[in-house]
């Protein structure tokens, strides 16, 4: 098992994940990161039209190894 740590940014708040998470190898970590990312879009639909959403993954060294993000754009149609 190894450590890994996930950095989030919605756009509004980037957050440093300072605690990390054991896994077995990196493609269990990338799994995770996309399922961050259906909860944060889950959290944030209502809020706003445009969202930006990215997950940084580091290893237990702290570097950075997969990114994985969302974009959201809504747009009113006008009426004819």
């Amino acid at each position: 098992m190894a450590r890994f740590f996930f950095d989030t940014d919605d756009g509004m708040v980037a957050d440093a994940d300072d605690e990390g998470v054991d896994f077995p190898d990196r493609e269990s970590a990338k799994n995770a990161a996309h399922a961050i990312l259906a909860v944060m879009i889950g959290e944030k639909l209502p809020i706003a039209d445009n969202i930006g959403l990215r997950v940084v993954v580091r290893d237990e060294s702290g570097k950075p190894f997969y990114r994985a993000g969302l974009n959201l754009e809504g747009t009113e149609i006008p009426q004819a």
